[in-house]
């Protein structure tokens, strides 16, 4: 039975991630935007000292995370005590009645996926790896290369990375007691910050109204509200994760950037490829900007994305598992397995019930937005549609029947790329009702003469 307290201690949590954040980021939060990609940053970067933390203190590396999250929020206190605000702070929310309109519709939405996850018990993944490995955490107060014994676990879990569990076992330390129940209103913090991401990335390039209804589209996307989301599995946060990095960068904020993109290191495996398509994303967009490359900034910013990969590989060296479900056996194999992997991709993106038209909406407006978007637009676009062909390239290998891991694994792999792809689809909405409001005058003119 969820309780008050299990509400109220991952949003305290949430206040120390970001407070963290701050830190790292060394700036105040300010506006929605600001305080989101605080929290983000700030997870991250506590998700990646738990290792190194690990290795010195291993029955004490959890309680160092939260006592240094109690650190910084006793900083951040400090500094606006010391320096209160000037009330010069972006407004919040839109004042447009239609935007006002869509975000009710979008509140609508996370409504009921917060009533779905609060009944929902946990699914084979939310209890077999994530919330497992929260409770051996708890238990053991560090990370360890060690799984529990016996044919139910999977030893190959022991190598996903820590954010989640994390979260999960800092509830517990709050608790006193790790209890799975307890553990699922946390990632009603993680969908919060994924809409309100969603809703900063277009707002930064297109109006309100267009922020709101990207906002209100991805709540209603059932990979990110149903099923596995609901069910504690990984997908969504990772996916709250992506729509961070693509808010910063539709926000051009180069400071918060690479954490982010580190930061997509630290929640799923497959975030070591979301990370290396954020960075061709933005190389792609330096290269296609006008403005001049600011050479220590971009140094700066790959040394911190490079040290997440560095702890992230490091990990995984650490505890030297062995992955039996993805196997490379001949490169024969591998292709002629191509034709049918596209194949039954292609059937996962085209299913109406779990997706709409979401992916064939959004390869249409990435065909706008490589045609007439933003550098930062066109480098977006390219991204997910890489990412949606990458994150098929894992089943050349499986070990498994192609169409059944291709049905129960590629659309949680899609919707992580989800609030990247709704992002895109309003973007190019927007870039073709500019296109059009251009050539109308133009089409007009022939006739007035």
């Amino acid at each position: 039975m969820t309780t008050g307290l299990a509400l109220l201690f991952p949003i305290l949590l949430a206040a120390g991630f970001t407070a963290v954040g701050e830190t790292a980021l060394r700036r105040r939060s300010e506006g929605l935007a600001g305080w989101n990609t605080s929290l983000v940053v700030g997870l991250g970067v506590c998700a990646a000292l738990l290792f190194p933390f690990s290795i010195l203190a291993p029955h004490a590396a959890l309680r160092w995370i939260l006592y240094g999250m109690v650190l910084a929020v006793g900083a951040a206190v400090f500094r606006r005590t010391r320096h209160p605000a000037d009330g010069s702070a972006p407004r919040l929310g839109p004042r447009d009645p239609a935007a006002l309109v869509l975000l009710l519709l979008a509140a609508a939405g996370g409504l009921v996926f917060a009533a779905l996850n609060l009944r929902y018990n946990f699914l084979w993944d939310g209890f077999a790896i994530w919330a497992s490995k929260a409770q051996r955490l708890y238990v053991e107060g560090a990370l360890t290369p060690a799984w529990y014994t016996g044919v139910t676990y999977d030893a190959r879990y022991v190598s996903y990375p820590p954010a989640v569990p994390l979260y999960e076992a800092l509830v517990g330390i709050l608790f006193g007691r790790f209890d799975f129940e307890g553990v699922k209103p946390l990632f009603l913090v993680f969908y919060a910050s994924m809409v309100a991401s969603t809703f900063s990335a277009v707002r930064a390039a297109a109006s309100d109204k267009l922020a709101a209804g990207a906002a209100a589209m991805v709540v209603f996307v059932p990979a990110l509200s149903t099923r596995w989301a609901a069910g504690a599995y990984a997908d969504m946060p990772q996916a709250a994760l992506v729509a961070a990095v693509v808010a910063a960068a539709m926000r051009a904020d180069e400071r918060a950037l690479p954490w982010l993109i580190g930061a997509l290191t630290s929640v799923k495996p497959e975030g070591l490829v979301l990370a290396s398509l954020a960075v061709a994303g933005v190389a792609m967009a330096v290269v296609l900007g006008p403005r001049p490359i600011r050479r220590a900034q971009l140094v700066g910013g790959a040394a911190i994305v490079a040290a997440f990969v560095v702890v992230r590989l490091a990990y995984l060296r650490w505890v030297a598992v062995r992955d039996d479900v993805y196997v490379f056996e001949s490169i024969r194999l591998s292709a002629r397995r191509v034709p049918t992997v596209a194949r039954l991709c292609i059937e996962e993106m085209l299913k109406v019930r779990g997706w709409g038209l979401l992916w064939p909406a959004f390869f249409t407006a990435a065909v706008l937005l490589l045609r007439r978007g933003e550098p930062k637009e066109k480098a977006l676009a390219a991204a997910v549609a890489a990412g949606a062909a990458v994150m098929a390239v894992p089943f050349l290998f499986t070990t498994w029947p192609l169409d059944l891991h291709i049905a129960q694994a590629y659309f949680r792999l899609l919707a992580q790329l989800a609030p990247a792809a709704v992002v895109s689809v309003v973007l190019g909405y927007a870039r073709a009702r500019e296109s059009l409001t251009e050539t109308a005058p133009a089409a007009r003119a022939p006739l007035e003469n």
